[in-house]
């Protein structure tokens, strides 16, 4: 049943790449999404790599669209909470995200220590609108994509990093509240997705 709907993901990826890319890049993808007869476990591997390239490929537009529109969100895979390191692995990816809606923007970080915070979760929102907003690409295809949330009382900075062929991001929240920055690593994925 994985396998089954891994194929289904690739198809609609394909069919996406075809409406935003043209036909080439989705020849490439049914290319590589055929299993040949008699397939060796290096060419399979190759295969494998691939369309795992490919994908790569897909998410790193995706993100790119999320960025361009002002509709995405990071969900937290890792947090680092000041220059400390302290690192927090596997936080709750529902109350631990950047969003970024239009001109409307959320950081939301739960701890989920067992005390409260400002938000009731041991953590902090900032909610309110962006601006600011800077965004640059690098000569390696990495984007960097900077604003401000001003909320009500408080406020933060937002630097995010998305690398090249990846929808991986690194986003280091600088807020006006504390001195210690946050960082948060995630997907970046285009909000109408979620």
């Amino acid at each position: 049943m994985k396998h089954i709907m891994k194929h289904i993901r690739i198809f609609v990826m394909a069919m996406l790449l075809s409406v935003a890319c043209g036909d080439a890049v989705a020849q490439q993808i049914e290319q590589v999404t055929g299993v040949p007869k008699n397939e060796t476990k290096a060419e399979r591997k190759a295969r494998e790599k691939k369309l795992r390239a490919l994908a790569d490929s897909v998410a790193f537009i995706d993100a790119q669209m999320g960025v361009a529109d002002r509709y995405f969100v990071i969900t937290a895979d890792r947090m680092m909470l000041g220059n400390s390191g302290r690192m927090y692995n596997f936080p709750n990816s529902s109350t631990n995200f950047i969003l970024v809606q239009g001109d409307r923007g959320t950081v939301q970080i739960a701890f989920e220590n067992g005390m409260l915070g400002a938000n009731g979760l041991g953590g902090i929102t900032v909610e309110g609108m962006v601006g600011d907003i800077r965004k640059s690409v690098s000569k390696k295809g990495d984007v960097q994509y900077i604003f401000s949330i001003l909320g009500t009382g408080i406020s933060a900075q937002v630097t995010i990093h998305l690398y090249r062929n990846s929808n991986q991001a690194v986003a280091v929240v600088s807020p006006n509240f504390f001195s210690d920055r946050l960082t948060v690593y995630g997907p970046l994925i285009p909000y109408k997705m979620q």
